[in-house]
């Protein structure tokens, strides 16, 4: 390779290609007085391939086509010129066609960042003088991207007994990494596979990731280590999604459903699950509520199919004392994603949900009470409109609070605007029927209701993206407090939680545990308490096992079980955590 400078004009040292195809050696002789002539009508460069490279690559191979880019005769000779900074240089080259050529830009040429020309000239053998040049072309060299190494989570909260998997990247692809953790023993422990188990005390500690394609290269991670969090437990004899976790008078859990009909029990005692007996019917996606009897009612949900899921109208009771599930009477109409509300009277309330018909699972306004004296369900008075996935929760005087959810209508049903009701529901035991309540500030599908201990209602997320065909309105809360005494909602300020699908438990403490769930269309195990009364979200120790669809119990000693759910994979689990 050979340079010259620019400010002669046109020196051009370059390597002569001898007959056709040939390779090149030699170079022009002297400088020249007087600039190139300009390009001759039919020769030119149509296009260079590539355009680009990187900064810092080995030598790269350019394909040069165009018209007329051979010399003709035994006097002349053609050459490709790169040229930057006021430099230029002959590039190897070979002749393929007339209209083709090939080059090799060396490495030293690509090694900073530049815009270059490239063109092709005859040069005349006498005197070294171009007989003809064709149109320059631009060529980029541009700086590499920088290498990104991750390792993720980046962040994260565990409590007493707990474990991450962490996983390392380069520029975005899983790599192979060698695993640290930098304060040691103290800081905990962490295997070849990146699987970190927290030390006995709290702290602030970091895994370290080096990867073995480029030891120069490591990341970071950040483990905060608190007095609370989950510990794994004993496993479901079934993996489990979509079931129903409902604790009994005695402590112990039941687990109904969640694709089969099988049943089993959790005592905390031991951390040990064991099979009770099964459902008369396999479900999922059923309400379970414990009665005032002790008894547990199962009612409708997804039934057995090998084609579309039939909705069911059946129902069951599950006996503690003998560990068996029996019929009882059918409901009006079948339901899933309804709710079961039991009241103080001992009844229950099931409202809405969808049933098969009407459209192919429409949501349904009706609602109906269950007697467990009788054994059977009766028609209410139904809602002012269809609701699906909402929520119904009893308040202190013993009514019953229905919000949100979709009704599937179009939008001239009579809660325009917006489509879903935004309007709430009283239910009142006294006269069997429903009156209108407040209004939240937005529609809520899947939300979250609790009542806390002052008697309002909590109302968390649920908050869609896109509010049907309407225009939200503005400023809608992520996170709403109920008044039953004025009948009206006020924002929760401050509260704010990016993902969806978690659990959502009243503690002893007064504050609520979040866990679990789907950010941005990854399954996570975050967890978060929230005060209410402060308005304000705490980290607190991360699920072992990131899940969505989970369960979450409050024990009678204040721990909360949380079972099954899916994984990042969409595969249903058998796994089981406490948090303490």
């Amino acid at each position: 390779m050979k340079l010259r400078n620019a400010a002669a004009v046109s020196l051009l040292l370059a390597v002569q290609v001898v007959g056709l195809g040939g390779c090149g050696g030699g170079s022009y002789a002297q400088d020249h007085q007087s600039s190139p002539p300009p390009p001759p009508p039919g020769h030119s460069i149509s296009s260079i391939s590539p355009t680009s490279a990187t900064a810092g690559r080995a030598d790269l191979n350019l394909t040069i086509t165009g018209t007329n880019l051979e010399a003709t005769g035994n006097q002349t000779s053609s050459y490709v010129v790169w040229s930057m900074n006021g430099t230029d240089t002959s590039l190897s080259m070979k002749i393929v066609s007339d209209t083709q050529l090939s080059a090799v830009i060396p490495a030293a040429l690509l090694r900073d960042p530049i815009t270059a020309q490239v063109r092709v000239e005859a040069i005349h053998k006498a005197d070294d003088f171009p007989a003809w040049v064709t149109n320059p072309v631009s060529f980029s060299v541009h700086a590499a991207a920088p290498t990104t190494s991750a390792v993720s989570p980046t962040l994260v909260a565990l409590g007493p007994k707990g474990t991450q998997q962490f996983s390392a990247s380069l520029n975005g692809s899983n790599a192979e990494a060698m695993w640290e953790v930098e304060e040691g023993a103290a800081g905990g422990s962490i295997t070849s596979t990146g699987l970190y188990a927290v030390p006995a005390q709290v702290g602030t500690f970091h895994v370290i990731a080096t990867f073995v394609a480029d030891p120069s290269k490591n990341a970071a991670a950040t483990v905060s280590v608190v007095a609370s969090g989950f510990a794994p437990t004993g496993n479901m004899h079934t993996a489990r999604s979509g079931h129903t976790a409902t604790l009994l008078a005695n402590g112990k859990v039941l687990i109904t459903g969640g694709g089969d009909g099988s049943a089993e029990l959790f005592d905390p005692a031991t951390g040990a699950f064991t099979p009770t007996g099964s459902m008369t019917t396999p479900r999922s996606r059923a309400t379970a509520t414990l009665l005032a009897n002790g008894k547990v009612l199962v009612t409708g949900g997804f039934g057995p199919s090998t084609s579309s899921l039939p909705r069911l109208n059946s129902a069951e009771l599950y006996d503690p004392l003998t560990g068996t599930f029996s019929a009882t009477g059918s409901m009006v109409d079948p339901r899933v994603l309804h709710t079961a509300t039991l009241m103080n009277d001992g009844k229950v309330l099931i409202a809405g949900g969808t049933r098969a018909g009407g459209g192919g699972g429409a949501a349904i306004a009706s609602a109906e009470l269950y007697d467990p004296t009788s054994g059977t369900f009766t028609t209410t008075g139904g809602m002012y409109t269809d609701r699906a996935q909402h929520t119904a929760t009893l308040l202190t005087s013993g009514e019953v609070l229905v919000a949100g959810g979709w009704n599937g209508h179009a939008a001239d049903a009579a809660d325009d605007p917006p489509w879903d009701p935004l309007f709430t529901e009283l239910f009142d035991p006294s006269s069997g029927s429903f009156n209108l309540s407040g209004s939240m500030s937005t529609t809520r599908i899947g939300h979250k209701a609790i009542r806390l201990a002052d008697g309002k209602v909590l109302v968390l997320g649920g908050v869609l993206a896109v509010q049907n065909i309407h225009e939200q309105l503005p400023n809608p809360s992520y996170g709403e407090l109920y008044d039953p005494v004025v009948g009206t909602f006020a924002p929760l300020e401050n509260v704010t939680v990016s993902r969806y699908g978690y659990t959502a438990t009243l503690l002893r403490s007064g504050e609520v545990l979040l866990a679990g769930g789907e950010d941005s269309g990854n399954t996570v195990g975050t967890a978060e308490l929230l005060n209410p009364n402060l308005r304000t979200l705490f980290s607190t120790g991360s699920l072992v096992t990131q899940r969505i669809g989970h369960t979450a119990t409050l024990l009678k000693d204040g721990r909360v079980l949380v079972t099954g759910g899916t994984d990042s994979n969409g595969n249903a689990l058998a796994t089981a955590e406490i948090y303490q």
